[in-house]
């Protein structure tokens, strides 16, 4: 036991280093996602994501610089490092409780036989295994101590990494997908006003701030017009409609790449008489049409291989705190939206499949906005655009004449099984449990559409007649 001993110590002094060089000593960030075995009588965990990184750390040079095209700044050798020594960590826990359980059941064994038949060899043999067991136990309590430490600064880190890139996502710039008609040769003249002087000036719109604005007449028309022209279209699709959640909890904001604890990622209910105010389980206002609502429904659920694929929309609210490192812009940037958001579930597919899937959903969504815009394009987003949960993301731009620029709309992101990993979305098959891959994203947020389409018509604000077909009587 010598040996075990001194492995034991070994291993700890090598952690000490390895603990230094990622400079994770102090800590003071809370996760929810995962939360360490020593805490457990201190948090509620909801789940224990399923944390498999040897692929992600496989190549670590690959690895090392997509995290420097997505401008993410990580040690991937000390991490990769840090990982295997936890997988060795726990790999000498399971050795040594599969001992310790040896031991006692021959201790048992033995004090059976000893019952029935006097053998002094037996006392030997039981007082030798009752050492054994001590020792293992006591070497058991070292290792776990070792996997607690190791649980509370590494395991965190690493769930911090951004997905993996698809091969299609562009490097440095913005690759375009398809653009529909040529632009409108007045888009290019000098626009003197943006879309909010022309919205008050014209009656649609009361903009104070980011969190803070109304849309009336003709405005409010088209909000309403334009997400039941989508819904139309996304169940004539055979797309499932559902009614968004309002509110999660922080291990789905975690799970998405996003700071629980930040309040510019999300808004964050400050007097919830149900959450302490320091808890890693408080809640989050994020919208019934947004990506953490459609993974809240889905979390730890084992889902019938032969429903597959899933699809789903909701039509409804967006909220995204306003930034303050930001420059305010109008409708572009405000915290509340109307959107339409669609997500999909796909079984273990191959890349051809998940890509062609991907495909015939940007189709869809190019029908809608053909309908609507006079010019739009599509653009796969640059590596250093892409959200920590996406792999790649398709951008539906629409031109704004005083921005002198294109405006995001809507867009549809690939993510693999980088979500349903973490937060236990599988499926049961003959070969073992699965996870499925996720195609979701904003199909339209109403909001930044409506400002392109002001600055696009300053002098009067006509509703595209797909939309008018769709409005309230």
């Amino acid at each position: 036991m010598a040996n075990v001993g001194t492995r034991l110590w070994r291993m700890r002094n090598v952690f000490i280093l390895e603990r230094s060089s990622l400079n994770l000593n102090v800590r003071t960030y809370a996760s929810a996602l995962f939360v360490p075995g020593y805490k457990a009588n201190q948090s509620f965990s909801i789940l224990t994501p399923e944390m498999n990184f040897d692929e992600q750390f496989s190549d670590a040079v690959k690895f090392r610089k997509e995290m420097e095209l997505r401008g993410v700044d990580a040690d991937i050798e000390s991490m990769k490092s840090s990982w295997e020594m936890y997988k060795t960590v726990i790999s000498d826990r399971d050795v040594l409780e599969d001992k310790r359980i040896d031991a006692a059941n021959q201790i048992k064994r033995l004090s059976r036989k000893k019952a029935n038949v006097a053998e002094t060899a037996d006392d030997e043999e039981i007082n030798r295994l009752k050492v054994l067991a001590r020792v293992l136990k006591n070497d058991l309590k070292t290792v776990r101590q070792m996997q607690w430490d190791l649980e509370d600064v590494v395991i965190p880190a690493i769930l911090k990494l951004p997905n993996v890139l698809h091969k299609e996502t562009p490097a440095h710039d913005p690759t375009i997908l398809y653009s529909y008609k040529k632009m409108n040769s007045e888009y290019n003249l000098s626009c003197s006003s943006s879309h909010i002087d022309i919205g008050r000036s014209l009656g649609l719109l009361e903009y104070t701030s980011p969190m803070n604005y109304y849309l009336h007449d003709k405005a409010a028309l088209f909000e309403l017009g334009v997400l039941r022209l989508a819904a139309e279209m996304l169940v004539q699709d055979q797309v499932l409609r559902v009614t968004g959640l309002d509110f999660v909890r922080s291990v789905i904001i975690e799970a998405t790449g996003m700071d629980h604890e930040s309040p510019n990622d999300s808004f964050i209910l400050e007097d919830n008489e149900e959450v302490e105010k320091n808890s890693v389980n408080r809640m989050h206002l994020i919208g019934g049409a947004s990506l953490p609502s459609f993974l809240t429904m889905h979390t730890k659920q084992l889902i019938n291989p032969k429903t597959f694929p899933l699809e789903y929309f909701a039509s409804g609210r967006q909220y995204v705190p306003f930034n303050s490192h930001a420059q305010e812009d109008g409708l572009f940037t405000v915290c509340q939206a109307s959107a339409a958001e669609v997500f999909t579930l796909m079984k273990d597919p191959t890349n051809s499949d998940y890509w062609k899937q991907f495909l015939t959903m940007i189709d869809f969504i190019k029908v809608l906005y053909t309908s609507i815009c006079n010019h739009y394009r599509i653009v796969l987003r640059p590596a250093r655009d892409l959200r920590p949960w996406e792999s790649l993301r398709a951008s539906f731009e629409v031109w704004s004449p005083y921005s002198k620029g294109y405006i995001e709309v809507g867009h549809l992101s690939l993510s693999g099984d980088y979500l349903s990993r973490r937060l236990l979305i599988a499926c049961q098959t003959h070969y073992g449990r699965i996870f499925p891959f996720i195609i979701s994203g904003t199909v339209l947020s109403v909001p930044r559409l409506l400002g392109c389409l002001l600055e696009q018509s300053p002098k009067e604000f006509v509703i595209p007649i797909k939309v008018q077909e769709h409005i309230p009587a």
